[in-house]
């Protein structure tokens, strides 16, 4: 059945009200952190009413989660592109931190909110089935590069899925410590000192 032109109308609306919603919680998300973050200053932000923002979000909670669920489709889309490219261990798992760092200094703000919620990257966010599920995606693309590179004696002879926590941990502690740092250093030299631990 097709939809009236007033329907279409209102749903390209409230996507757009949605993505302007997402944008702004996640600068005060990242500023406040979830449970200090006010929906008053998201609209306040963002320009919207009260009415507006819970006519698309129910709640805090779903906004969080909405915004949570977006950016880790995004990061499992960037994951997902690296490894399926055929390199060699290392240089999947040099390419894979890459995009890691390129895409979290694209959204430092997400970044931010990420390393104010103190949630472990490399043990797995337990908050949300789906925060655990684009978890346990992206540390199976880590496992099967680190498998690959144990097997053809590139990385030591270890537990590949220990391996891929290890790698997760140093990821989150070099973007963490730029966080704490003030932002200051670019991408390359992220991406090198990453590559070079």
């Amino acid at each position: 059945m097709r939809r009236q032109p007033r329907e279409e109308a209102r749903k390209a609306r409230n996507d757009v009200y949605r993505q302007h919603i997402l944008e702004a919680a996640e600068q005060v998300f990242a500023e406040r952190g979830f449970d200090a973050a006010k929906l008053q200053e998201i609209s306040s932000k963002v320009g919207l009413s009260m009415g507006t923002i819970y006519s698309i979000f129910p709640g805090k909670a779903e906004l969080f989660e909405a915004l949570l669920q977006m950016r880790g489709e995004e990061l499992l889309s960037v994951a997902r592109g690296t490894a399926a490219t055929l390199r060699p261990p290392r240089e999947a798992l040099l390419a894979l931190g890459a995009a890691y760092v390129d895409y979290l200094v694209a959204h430092p703000a997400f970044l931010r909110m990420q390393v104010g919620s103190s949630v472990s990257w490399a043990l797995g966010p337990a908050r949300t089935p789906a925060r655990m599920s684009f978890w346990r995606e992206i540390h199976a693309l880590q496992t099967d590069i680190l498998r690959r590179g144990v097997e053809d004696g590139t990385f030591v002879d270890e537990d590949p899925g220990f391996l891929a926590k290890l790698f997760s941990a140093i990821d989150e502690v070099l973007l963490a410590d730029w966080v704490a740092t003030g932002m200051k250093a670019d991408r390359r030299t992220l991406t090198t000192r990453l590559q070079t631990l």
